[in-house]
């Protein structure tokens, strides 16, 4: 799967369970991933862009953080 900002939180993380761990020490609010109920819930219809937004983050830094992680080349930023 390739990581876009288009991902869901939870499909994410079913897919590359170890990002939980970089999440949460990337920023705080990232914390309630630890929460299997709120992970399921919130995760399902959460977009990783969305999540960025909510830590206070830009979208295409955390995208390029966690491809970054599981050896995803990372994304070049458009104009668009």
């Amino acid at each position: 799967m390739e990581i876009t900002e288009q991902i869901k939180v939870n499909q994410l993380l079913q897919e590359f369970p170890q990002l939980q761990a970089v999440l949460i020490a990337l920023n705080p609010k990232f914390e309630k991933l630890k929460n299997p109920i709120l992970r399921r819930t919130i995760g399902s219809v959460a977009t990783i862009k969305q999540a960025a937004i909510v830590a206070e983050m830009a979208p295409l830094a955390l995208v390029n953080h966690l491809r970054e992680a599981v050896g995803q080349l990372v994304l070049e930023e458009t104009n668009e």
